[in-house]
């Protein structure tokens, strides 16, 4: 044997003759004793790239209906274990909640503001808001027609009317609000604005923040810029929070309604079938007529011309998210149908905060739903509140889900109808009727969009405003 400094270099020589590879990320390393230091080196890289797959899963859809599914499970077999993860869940729901509010309300500031302070889509404003508001009545009609004419709150069967009957008689039905249609439209304008955002009286904060974007938007000059830049600022900090609390939207759900199914019967749950098929045949009537009426704008080969719309409203669909289709729709709205394409760059976005037909839909046939459970008869003022309650709470609705609660309440409560119910209903079917109503605002958008700026009506080409606000940054 040789000695061990000679020993040593031939070892040395060996390692440099067949080096040992490591892979790490993109990059090759070769090591001998260096392999501790070459892993440190790549280590941020491999935990980069392991956050980006974990939020990936996390917020995946596949990954959210199975944790709706897992808490079903749950909350069926293994009830104590439920019981005991609702509080965790519920405090999750409550920080969603948290940060809903602030970005529903300057999203309408900044979207009403920045189309009135834009030289652009100023001209378009008196023409869109009218198709805005009539179209709105659109979906609130469908919504109350399809849950009368299909009555799916009715014919539930015995087993499933005496679980939805026990719950009736822990909430039983309240008194309706006095004042009838005007003392329910002088609830709506708030006397303290203050004390309706502490109250979160959502109606009153719509009808405060469109009020607010209105002034704002007509005032000359550059005095209001620094107040919209300051909605701007608070909008993107609490979506920035809301980006953060989404990542755990599949585990935050399987427990706030792993609790929840653990309070309700599993008659209930099947109860509930007859209202999402309801539901989905009132969609599909709606979403024929936003076609129709976009058909009527572009003209063309019928099947041709709206086929161009399905990337579009499948990923709405798919992913439950309006927000995931807006480039592709954007893109279609410009090249495929010759659409101005500063007309959608602003109008689209906002909608998506405060055109929702979707949500209007969605309470109009929810309150007629569980008038038709607690066997409350409904007169024409009735529906007369429910469909203005519907229009003003669900077109700018934030969330959906248990997190809808605070906006359907002032509509049960002037009919009398508890809202226990309804957060069984709303937090156990928002992931089988969610895509519809994401796919029916998108859509809505999409056709208020073409019949505002028609190919060959297009707004005049002229610069912004300098400065001005525009809800497409926004979002």
């Amino acid at each position: 044997m040789g000695e061990p400094g000679q020993s040593v270099i031939a070892c040395r020589a060996l390692l440099r003759n067949r080096p040992n590879r490591q892979s790490c990320g993109d990059a090759e390393t070769i090591s001998a004793q260096p392999i501790l230091h070459s892993q440190a080196r790549c280590a941020p890289g491999q935990i980069v790239r392991s956050a980006m797959n974990l939020k990936s899963i996390l917020t995946d859809p596949k990954s959210v209906l199975l944790a709706v599914a897992g808490g079903f499970l749950i909350g069926l077999f293994a009830k104590p274990a439920g019981a005991a993860l609702y509080p965790i869940g519920s405090l999750y729901i409550a920080f969603l909640s948290m940060c809903l509010l602030p970005i529903l309300i300057t999203a309408i500031v900044i979207g009403i503001a920045g189309l009135l302070r834009d030289d652009n889509t100023r001209p378009l404003f008196k023409p869109m808001a009218g198709l805005y508001v009539v179209g709105l009545v659109l979906p609130c009609v469908v919504g109350i027609a399809t849950a009368l004419a299909l009555a799916p709150g009715t014919g539930l069967g015995p087993e499933a009317e005496q679980s939805i009957g026990a719950l009736i008689i822990e909430s039983p039905a309240a008194e309706r609000a006095d004042g009838g249609i005007f003392g329910f439209l002088g609830q709506i304008i708030p006397t303290n604005p203050f004390e309706a955002l502490s109250a979160n009286q959502v109606m009153s904060i719509v009808f405060l923040s469109v009020c607010l974007g209105l002034a704002l938007g007509m005032t000359k000059g550059a005095s209001a810029q620094p107040a919209l830049d300051f909605f701007k600022s608070i909008y993107d900090a609490f979506m920035q929070l809301f980006r953060w609390a989404i990542l755990l939207l599949a585990p935050g759900l399987l427990l706030f309604i792993s609790g929840l199914v653990a309070q309700i019967d599993a008659e209930v749950l099947l109860a509930l079938t007859k209202f999402v098929v309801t539901f989905y045949v009132g969609g599909v009537i709606l979403m024929v007529a936003y076609l129709l009426l976009f058909w009527l704008a572009v003209r063309g080969p019928v099947v041709a011309t709206l086929s161009k719309l399905s990337n579009a409203n499948v990923l709405a669909f798919m992913t439950n998210n309006p927000i995931v289709a807006l480039p592709a729709t954007l893109d279609t709205l410009e090249k495929d149908y010759g659409v101005d394409r500063r007309v959608p760059d602003l109008v689209i976005p906002f909608g998506i905060f405060a055109n929702q037909h979707g949500a209007v839909f969605l309470l109009s046939f929810l309150t007629v739903f569980l008038a038709q459970i607690y066997v409350i008869d409904l007169g024409f003022q009735d529906f007369v509140v429910i469909s203005i309650g519907s229009i003003i709470a669900g077109a700018t609705a934030v969330g959906g889900g248990a997190v809808l609660i605070p906006t359907v309440a002032p509509i049960l409560g002037a009919v009398g109808i508890p809202i226990s119910l309804a957060l069984v209903v709303l937090a156990t079917t928002d992931n089988i009727i969610g895509p519809v109503r994401t796919v029916l605002t998108l859509q809505a958008n999409i056709t208020l969009t073409a019949m505002t700026a028609r190919p060959g009506h297009e707004m005049p080409a002229g610069p912004a405003l300098e400065g001005a606000s525009r809800p497409s940054e926004a979002t």
